[in-house]
């Protein structure tokens, strides 16, 4: 699953209590685990569903070949929001006693008489829901090129909602083969996993659609679609590769089609064992979800609008990236998480953070020139921030129940663990990490897999033992911190942790790869941890985990600072992210002085990579919100300004021929933070550019309009807001008028911003556009979206999936820095389950941590500021 930084958690439903006994590992259940019984085993579903589109409902009929492994009278399966009808077992004359229990979305099938062990078949008529929020199996309105309203029907059932389209176990430990049939309206067409079988369509009747048995897979990988849908496709590698979409969309499609068909190949070789389903489908579904981008359902990959299409009068350099990106993740997850799938929640990072990893991978080898393992380093910087701080959690980390599951979807899940990932890659070297990865996949397709088994295999490989080090990064929480300073003609290296707050001070030790690289180019690598320092025989300026591979932060004794510091132009753009990030985040934690940070960021050239600037951009950005309308908040945002704006004169406002895409994204995010810093000039000329784009439509490039139109939104008056809101109205593209409405929250005028939430529970956005506005509105105000959203709590309840309730309302708080928004996520806290908590505790975590920093560190850049006016910015 592609998931969403900005609201980042899933949720999990349980099942009746069972409590194993067993070791966590291998594959088995910890201690205190909630799972189903284990005394039946389902081995084969037949589906047969017949939904009422219109209506928002279905019925259903499963038939279900189970093994009875010990003597029983019971059946416990999962079911969510499922009414029964007939339920039968074959060989039983009596019908079963049932019990609900809609707490933990189970069904108990009481027969009254012990099973013996055996075949049996279980039969149930049931009916369901279709939801308008991505869960279960779900609607999508839109509107179609001729005017005509549309409704789409699509699944999603991670982490554990297939139990809302039919009883079954819903544990991915659990791998059936699964059987589809669906009754489809004429003119309409269904997908799922498999191929179509057969269709059969009786006289006056629906079109009962059977697609092929699937191979042994978890239940959250089942998918059905069906629509007013086109297909285009290719052969590739022997496979049928689609892309569905709504009919008029087939040009959208053909860059996701084309990147598939380069992905495929690369991965079949690179794991070396081929994409085993005779087909491949992308399917694209209008709206969008406030937790997820795409979802790998395996050989019916869904992917929102967004995600996959690529309109060129709309679609910017950044999105046909993030697009191909998102591509590469989803059809990695075909072999990491649908072949071999874990065990267990808990271990969540076989699936996403090696799907993470792989789609860095796979992108630079077909685009190198995006560089993309620099864009990388912005979401592991986030897990960084996260992991530094109260609320984080190790990458493995226990899942007692369905509601903890929540916590594990996030960005130390996908970011810590892809990093980490990386990091072993170039600890091992990519030969023996691929063959090691290679051993596993074969050893445990079609099974489930826990981490350990992973280890083992790359043990076998590698002649370095990757267990240790993994088990130090991936089972404990925490940012290692590597010291360095000048011992004699090298560079002694310590190890300690790295602590935002009071939370993360206890001693930790981890086995670091660090490699040091002097600006002459001597390189020394090695391990280091808190019990076994080292020396780096490198002389002179030198980087400390050069090349940015390895998930640490780097301290420098104020002489060795002195001395790297102003080599910053000549280092590589990945070290020269490296000193940008780490300086920001040891000088917020009191580790450094906050002048190193600001006096890189004064001195960084104006024809640094792109990436480069981009990410000087968005942190000045960052910093001015530090600020709030503070007292010296002009002084500041005087320097950010003066620090980009020789680049943005550099760029200019349109592209220029033959330019890198990279240049794009950077000059967008210069113009934006300028005007998001109150430059005059920019937001001048940006109204101006709007009022001719509001004339002609064609003036803008897709990037220049979403350039322009983030710097007019941010300085909103009534007349442009009013404006932006008559084009969100008028648009006939799903994407564009979901992100034009967007626009409408994130005005800086407080008044304007309550108008925003006002329209958001109206009728003339849909259920899948208000939740954005909302979060827009809270990167602006989040108290006044937060306080907005718990009033309407019960109705906006109702726009989001059930996965990302909790998560969604504490995201809205994150960007607080008002103390008293603790008051509000500690009563937030008070109701939802414990074990669910996590998520407001990652915001009370975020809210503490800006809060300190506002107090502790801004008088210090306020002190640095004025003494660079005076002309006295030594820094250290």
């Amino acid at each position: 699953m592609r998931f969403l930084a900005a609201v980042a958690a899933a949720f999990l439903a349980t099942a009746i209590p069972a409590v194993a006994t067993a070791a966590p590992e291998p594959a088995k259940a910890a201690a205190n685990r909630v799972v189903l019984p284990t005394d039946v085993r389902p081995d084969r579903y037949q589906i047969r569903v017949t939904p009422d589109a219109e209506n928002l409902k279905f019925a259903g009929h499963v038939d279900i070949d189970v093994t009875v492994v010990r003597p029983t009278a019971r059946i416990v399966l999962n079911a969510a929001d499922l009414t029964f009808g007939k339920v039968s077992l074959s060989g039983i004359d009596a019908a079963p006693k049932i019990a609900l229990d809609d707490q933990e979305q189970t069904a108990t099938f009481d027969f009254g008489k012990t099973l013996t062990p055996g075949k049996y078949r279980l039969s149930i008529d049931y009916a369901g829901r279709i939801y308008q929020q991505a869960s279960g199996l779900f609607a999508l309105d839109y509107q179609a090129a001729d005017g005509t309203q549309k409704r789409a029907l699509f699944t999603q059932f991670e982490n554990s909602d297939a139990r809302r389209f039919a009883p079954m176990w819903d544990e991915p430990g659990i791998k059936s083969v699964f059987s589809l049939a669906v009754e489809t309206p004429e003119g309409q067409m269904s997908i799922s996993n498999m191929p179509v079988e057969e269709e059969v369509t009786p006289p006056g009747g629906l079109t009962t659609v059977y697609f092929s048995d699937s191979p042994k897979m978890s239940s959250y990988l089942l998918f059905m679609a069906m629509g007013d849908f086109e297909r285009v496709s290719q052969k590739v590698a022997g496979v049928d590769v689609g892309v569905v979409v709504r009919r008029g969309d087939t040009e959208k499609a053909k860059y996701a089609l084309d990147a598939t068909a380069k992905l495929l190949p690369y991965y079949n070789a690179w794991f070396g064992t081929p994409y085993p389903l005779p087909k491949l489908d992308l399917v694209a579904g209008p709206g969008r979800s406030q937790f997820f981008a795409a979802m790998e359902n395996w050989g019916a990959i869904f992917y929102f609008d967004y995600a996959i299409l690529v309109d060129p009068k709309l679609s910017t350099e950044t999105d046909r990236q993030n697009v191909f990106i998102t591509v590469a993740h989803e059809v990695a997850h075909q072999w990491f998480g649908n072949l071999v799938t874990m065990a267990w929640w808990d271990d969540l990072w076989l699936n996403e953070s090696f799907a993470s990893w792989m789609e860095n991978k796979a992108t630079d080898h077909f685009h190198p020139e995006w560089n993309v393992w620099l864009l990388t380093q912005a979401g592991q910087q986030g897990a960084m921030r996260l992991d530094s701080r109260a609320g984080t959690h190790p990458v493995i980390t226990e899942i007692p129940d369905v509601f903890a599951a929540s916590n594990a979807f996030d960005g130390i899940t996908y970011s810590k663990g892809q990093a980490v990932v990386r990091m072993l890659e170039a600890y091992v070297g990519e030969d023996a990490f691929r063959d090691g990865v290679r051993r596993y996949i074969q050893k445990h397709a079609y099974q489930n897999a826990v981490s350990d088994d992973l280890w083992a295999a790359l043990d076998e490989a590698s002649p370095k033992k990757v267990s240790d080090v993994a088990h130090d990064f991936l089972l404990q929480p925490g940012v290692p911190l590597i010291q360095a300073k000048a011992a004699g003609h090298g560079i002694a290296l310590t190890q300690s942790r790295f602590a935002a707050d009071d939370s993360q001070k206890a001693p930790q030790t981890w086995r670091t790869p660090v490699t040091v690289k002097g600006l002459d180019g001597k390189t020394w690598e090695g391990l280091v941890s808190a019990s076994a320092p080292a020396t780096a025989p490198v002389a002179g300026p030198a980087v400390v985990n050069a090349g940015q591979t390895s998930y640490m932060r780097a301290s420098y004794a104020p002489a060795l600072w002195a001395r790297l510091a102003p080599k910053f132009a000549a280092l590589p753009a990945a070290d020269q992210l490296g000193l940008l990030y780490d300086s920001r985040a040891l000088g917020e934690a009191g580790a450094a002085p906050m002048s190193d940070f600001l006096a890189l960021a004064r001195n960084a050239p104006a024809d640094a990579d792109p990436i480069v600037i981009n990410t000087l951009a968005d942190q000045l950005g960052a910093l001015d919100w530090l600020y709030g309308g503070r007292p010296n908040q002009a002084a500041y945002r005087a320097f950010a300004r003066s620090r980009l704006s020789p680049i943005a004169r550099r760029l200019g406002w349109d592209a220029k021929a033959g330019e890198a895409d990279n240049v794009a994204a950077a000059r967008r995010a210069v113009l934006v933070n300028l005007g998001r810093l109150g430059d005059p000039g920019v937001v001048a000329e940006a109204r101006r550019r709007f009022d001719r784009w509001l004339r002609e439509p064609d003036s803008l490039t897709a990037t220049g309009r979403r350039t322009v139109l983030a710097i007019v939104a941010a300085n909103a008056d009534a007349r442009a807001w009013e404006a932006i809101y008559a084009q969100a109205k008028a648009s006939k593209d799903v994407t564009e008028r979901g992100r034009l409405f967007n626009y409408l929250g994130a005005s800086n005028d407080a008044a304007l911003a309550d108008r925003a939430l006002k329209l958001a529970l109206t009728p003339e956005v849909t259920s899948s556009e208000a939740p954005g506005i909302i979060a827009a509105v809270a990167e602006v105000f989040p108290e006044k979206a937060y306080d907005f959203a718990i009033a309407n709590r019960a109705k906006i309840d109702e726009l989001l999936e059930p996965t990302s309730r909790t998560s969604y309302y504490a995201d809205l708080a994150q960007a607080s820095r008002d103390p008293a928004m603790l008051q509000r996520l500690e009563k937030l806290a008070a109701t939802v389950p414990p074990s669910a908590r996590g998520e407001v505790e990652k915001a009370e975590g975020a809210v503490r941590y800006r809060v300190a920093v506002i107090a502790k560190r801004v008088p210090e850049m306020d002190r640095w500021l004025a003494s660079t006016a005076s002309g006295d910015g030594r820094g250290r």
